[in-house]
């Protein structure tokens, strides 16, 4: 007969149910999320992938986005805020990227249009 104390097992809680109840979780919470921004704005391409240079009907505006964020319309270059005001008129605006715009710019440019009342289509780059 042996005296003395017991050991006791180390009683440490596991967490394999704590992982598993955690994996489930966010399992659920990436189903049941939504990813749509309803501050989205449409994006409108020019028919047929039209460059800014091309003849257009009447009342459509063509005009090329510069690196710097200015517009050049009709040989005249604007700020992109006092712009709006002259673009607001026109039925359309085929939109177009000089050649070295970054991605980042053309949508910044666009979405502050699109943002004013103003009717944009992305065209292809300015030659």
């Amino acid at each position: 007969m042996r005296v003395g104390t017991l050991q006791r097992r180390s009683s440490r809680p596991s967490l394999i149910p704590l992982i598993d109840v955690m994996l489930v979780l966010l399992f659920f919470f990436m189903l049941v999320s939504t990813y749509t921004d309803y501050r989205r704005t449409p994006l409108e391409l020019a028919p047929g992938g039209r460059a800014a240079g091309d003849a257009d009907a009447p009342g459509v505006v063509r005009a090329v986005l510069l690196d710097d964020g200015r517009l050049r319309i009709d040989g005249e270059l604007f700020e992109l805020a006092s712009a709006t005001s002259i673009l607001r008129a026109a039925t359309e605006v085929r939109l177009a990227p000089a050649s070295g715009v970054s991605l980042q710019t053309l949508l910044v440019g666009w979405e502050q249009l699109a943002t004013a009342g103003v009717k944009v289509q992305l065209a292809e780059g300015a030659r």
